[in-house]
C-alpha cells in the first residue's frame, strides 16, 4: 500500500462516515436528515451552484459539478488546478535509476523499466478512452548517488530530513544527464537490491519550496523503491497523485485494521491490487476523460430513466458518441450521489462483478480522509474472497431488477435491464 507525501508531513487519514441501507431501512428514513438535506437543498437552489471549465452552465452536468476546494487532492470538478499536470492527449516522463556505492546492481535499467511500462501507459490509455498518452522516457544507465543507501534511512514514514537529502542528492547526481526541462513527470527509481531500500517507501513527494534543475521548478517527484517484481499498477497509483487524484483508501491511525473499507477494489486509488482498478467515472469527469455531455444529472424530486455504458468499455466505433458514463445526483453543497455501471471489460476486466455502482462524493474531505466511499448495496453478502482486497465491497453493483435505496440521501435506483448494446438501464427516484 502506497501514500502520498509532503515534506514533513504525511497524507491525513480519518474514516468517512458511512451508511449503509437495504430493502427493510427504507421504512427508518429519518426526518431529521430529511430536513436537514433539504434545508442545503434549497440553500443551493437560492444561491446557485457553481460551474467552470470542466462543467459549463449551460451543461446538461453543469448543476451537478461540485466546485474545488482546499482541501489536499479536492474532488471539485468545477476548475483545475493548475500546479498539476493535467494528463490530456500526451504527457512525457522521465524515469531515473540510482545505485549506490554500497550495491552493486542486479539488474538492469531496462529490466526495471519494464516492470512499469508500457503497462502504466496501457493502464491509462484504457482508462482515458485513448485520450491521454503517457510517454515514458527511462535513462537506462545507473546513475550513482553519493552516499549509501543506508545513509538515507529509507522507509514508509520517512524523516523529512533523510528524504530531502535523498531527492536533492538525486536531482544534482542526475542533472548532467538529464535536461528536466523537457519532462511533466519525474520518477526515481532505486536499486531494489540496495540494502537500505525499502520497497514500502514508494510514494510522491510534494515539495512547498519546489526543487530548480534546468531553469524549471520540480515540484513533486515518484519515488519509487519497489521490488523486482513490483507491485501490481503501483506506478499508475502514484502518477495518480500527480494528476491531483487522492488516497482513497483509509489509513487506521494505529496502523493496523483494514484499508479498504472506503471503495475496495473500485479504483485504483483505492489499492493498486484491486480487481477493478478502473477510476471512478467522477475521477475521469475530473481528469477530462469525460465531457460533461457524457454526465447524466438527475434533477432532484424526479424521477429519471436513462441508459449508462459500462465505465471501462472502449467508445462506440464510428467515432458514435454513446450513452452516459456517469449519473449524479446533487445532494448537498458539497457532496454527491454518483452511479455508474461496471462490466469485466479494460482495465476492470478481472472484476468479481457487474453492475451499476453508487459512491458518494465529498469534496472537502482531503486525501485519505474518505473523499470516496462505495455504497455496499448488498450489505449481508460478500464475494471474492480468494481475489477482492475487500470482500464485502466485491458485490457492491446492483443487478438487473435490484432496487435501493440510499436512505441517507434519499435516493432510490433501480437497474431496469440491459440494452442489446451491453448498456444499463436505470432509474432513479430523489426526495
Amino acid at each position: 500500500m502506497q501514500d502520498e507525501l509532503t515534506p514533513g508531513a504525511g497524507e491525513g487519514s480519518g474514516a468517512g462516515a458511512g451508511v449503509r441501507g437495504g430493502a427493510g431501512d427504507w421504512s427508518r428514513f429519518r426526518l431529521r436528515s430529511s430536513a436537514a438535506l433539504l434545508t442545503a437543498l434549497a440553500a443551493l437552489a437560492a444561491t446557485g451552484l457553481i460551474a467552470g471549465p470542466a462543467a459549463a452552465a449551460d451543461q446538461p452536468a453543469g448543476r451537478c459539478a461540485l466546485p474545488r476546494t482546499s482541501a489536499h487532492h479536492s474532488l471539485g470538478v468545477d476548475t483545475w488546478n493548475e500546479s498539476y499536470p493535467r494528463p490530456a492527449e500526451a504527457l512525457d516522463a522521465v524515469m531515473i535509476f540510482l545505485s549506490f556505492p554500497d550495491s552493486d546492481p542486479l539488474l538492469t535499467p531496462d529490466e526495471l523499466a519494464s516492470d512499469h511500462f508500457p503497462a502504466t501507459s496501457d493502464f491509462f490509455r484504457r482508462a482515458s478512452y485513448g485520450r491521454f498518452d503517457l510517454r515514458p522516457h527511462p535513462l537506462l544507465d545507473w546513475v550513482r548517488m553519493p552516499a549509501d543507501s543506508t545513509s538515507y534511512a529509507i522507509q514508509r514514514d520517512w524523516s523529512a530530513e533523510r528524504r530531502t537529502a535523498y531527492l536533492r542528492d538525486a536531482v544534482a547526481a542526475a542533472d548532467a544527464r538529464v535536461d528536466f526541462s523537457k519532462y511533466d513527470v519525474v520518477y526515481l527509481v532505486a536499486d531494489p537490491d540496495a540494502p537500505g531500500v525499502d520497497s514500502d517507501a514508494t510514494k510522491v513527494v510534494n515539495f512547498d519550496t519546489p526543487l530548480r534543475a534546468d531553469d524549471t521548478d520540480i515540484r513533486r517527484i515518484v519515488t519509487v523503491f519497489e521490488n523486482h517484481p513490483p507491485d501490481r499498477n503501483v506506478l499508475a497509483h502514484e502518477t495518480g497523485h500527480v494528476f491531483d487524484l487522492p488516497d482513497l483508501y483509509h489509513r487506521p491511525s494505529d496502523g493496523k485494521g483494514d484499508w479498504d473499507t472506503h471503495v475496495g477494489d473500485w479504483d485504483l486509488m483505492g489499492s493498486q491490487f484491486g480487481l477493478a482498478p478502473d477510476p471512478f467515472g467522477w475521477h475521469k469527469w475530473k481528469l477530462g476523460w469525460l465531457d460533461a455531455d457524457q454526465v447524466h444529472c438527475v434533477p432532484w424530486g424526479t424521477t429519471s430513466r436513462f441508459t449508462l455504458d459500462p465505465l471501462s468499455a472502449p467508445p462506440p466505433a464510428g467515432g458514435q458518441r454513446g450513452n452516459a458514463r456517469l449519473a449524479v445526483v446533487r445532494t448537498g453543497e458539497n457532496t454527491v450521489l454518483a452511479i455508474e455501471a461496471r462490466g469485466s471489460t479494460g482495465n476492470d476486466r478481472g472484476a468479481c462483478s457487474e453492475g451499476v455502482l453508487i459512491y458518494r462524493v465529498r469534496n472537502g474531505t482531503a486525501s485519505g480522509g474518505g473523499p470516496i466511499e462505495v455504497v455496499d448495496t448488498h450489505p449481508r453478502t460478500e464475494a471474492c474472497w480468494d481475489g477482492s482486497v475487500y470482500p464485502p465491497l466485491a458485490d457492491a453493483p446492483l443487478d438487473v431488477g435490484e432496487t435501493f435505496t440510499v436512505v441517507k440521501e434519499g435516493a432510490k435506483v433501480e437497474v431496469a435491464d440491459r440494452t442489446g448494446s451491453g448498456g444499463w438501464t436505470v432509474q432513479v427516484t430523489t426526495g
